[in-house]
């Protein structure tokens, strides 16, 4: 199966230090590959290269068409309702008003949001806000998704709610990539990056690197 994306020999220096360095790895279609590692370990840096955020010093990044990207602090407009923020960023995207339509009623389906719908975001808590991140995030349909810490703060139920949302989206076909400082949330990927020091310090799949949490562990000491 042809990569959709694909990163060969990538490094990004500020000043004297190395954010990312000489890393390379490739996601197909359906995977979720997971980036791992301790604060400073670069998956970030990494993150805002694959999506066209910065540029890499060396090496080279190509993906399939234009990613779905969510931080953690996706920039949800407080003032509008959840479904007028759909019909805005479906606006962004270049997106016609009956697929904005069609797509938020869907959305809106998918989420149970008939209660919210209506509802300013900033009454909403952090996990409905995620939630609806997300969404918004696949409205355009990419090939591939590349989210930056999106449970980081959230409780149980709404973390499982989001890797509910990634795998349906995987389901369908989806490449994601996804940075998170849950162990535990290492094991929902079908394949992992560990990252140290800007380097891949291992890669493959979670049950062949770690069969615990605390197997994972060892990589960051």
């Amino acid at each position: 199966m042809n990569p959709i994306v694909k990163a060969e020999h990538v490094s990004k220096h500020f000043g004297c230090i190395k954010a990312v360095d000489d890393l390379s790895l490739t996601l197909a279609p359906g995977e979720i590959l997971g980036l791992l590692g301790a604060n400073g370990a670069g998956k970030t840096t990494l993150i805002r290269m694959l999506c066209g955020l910065i540029r890499q010093d060396a090496g080279s990044i190509w993906v399939d068409g234009r990613p779905g990207y969510m931080c953690q602090s996706f920039s949800l407009i407080e003032e509008l309702t959840v479904s007028e923020n759909i019909r805005y960023y479906g606006a962004l995207y270049g997106l016609g008003k009956d697929e904005v339509r069609e797509r938020g009623a869907q959305i809106e389906d998918s989420l149970r949001l008939g209660p919210y719908r209506d509802r300013q975001v900033r009454h909403l808590s952090s996990g409905w806000r995620q939630a609806i991140s997300l969404s918004i995030a696949v409205l355009p349909r990419p090939k591939v998704l590349i989210l930056d810490e999106p449970t980081s703060g959230l409780d149980a139920m709404s973390r499982r709610r989001l890797w509910d949302m990634i795998q349906d989206s995987a389901s369908a076909g989806t490449g994601v990539i996804i940075s998170t400082h849950y162990l535990d949330e290492a094991f929902y990927c079908s394949s992992l990056a560990i990252m140290k020091s800007g380097r891949l310090a291992a890669s493959g799949h979670p049950g062949d690197l770690a069969g615990s949490e605390s197997d994972l562990l060892n990589f960051f000491e």
